[in-house]
């Protein structure tokens, strides 16, 4: 079982069957694309999305109908085919990446234009860039608590 000295978490076991190939990258980190999900229980329903590559580049990800309920992106056949996947929804799971300000936890957003699309079966992902405008870069996940 091969491990990677992480700045987060320290060294971190992995088994080669857990790496996740992303076939577009992520964007502004072109020359990463091997990564794998750490789940922590006192971090849930966040997850880390860590970078073999560079153990330095760590992300914070979540399921993005957890903050909002009818969060709906359509992956287009050319994507589907990147990920060498099928037409079945249940295939897939998406994430979007969480922004924590430093010492702002209150300010933590989501970034609904640049969902992550991984898929569960193969472990191939890659980060789509919607063009909805309802969907925010830096959409607050507290946002319907200060609006109430």
């Amino acid at each position: 079982m091969p491990d990677i000295e992480t700045s987060r978490f320290g060294l971190v076991s992995y088994n080669k069957s857990d790496i996740i190939k992303f076939v577009k990258p992520i964007l502004g980190f072109n020359e990463l694309s091997e990564y794998i999900i750490i789940s922590r229980p006192e971090s849930e329903p966040f997850k880390w999305l860590q970078s073999l590559n560079d153990p330095a580049v760590c992300f914070v990800v979540v399921d993005p109908r957890l903050v909002i309920n009818d969060y709906i992106i359509d992956v287009s056949s050319h994507d589907i085919k990147l990920l060498d996947g099928s037409e079945k929804q249940e295939d897939y799971q998406i994430y979007v990446i969480v922004t924590v300000p430093r010492g702002r936890p209150e300010q933590m957003s989501v970034n609904l234009q640049g969902p992550i699309v991984l898929n569960i079966k193969r472990l191939t992902a890659l980060q789509m860039v919607l063009n909805n405008p309802e969907y925010d870069i830096r959409y607050s996940i507290f946002k319907s608590k200060q609006t109430a």
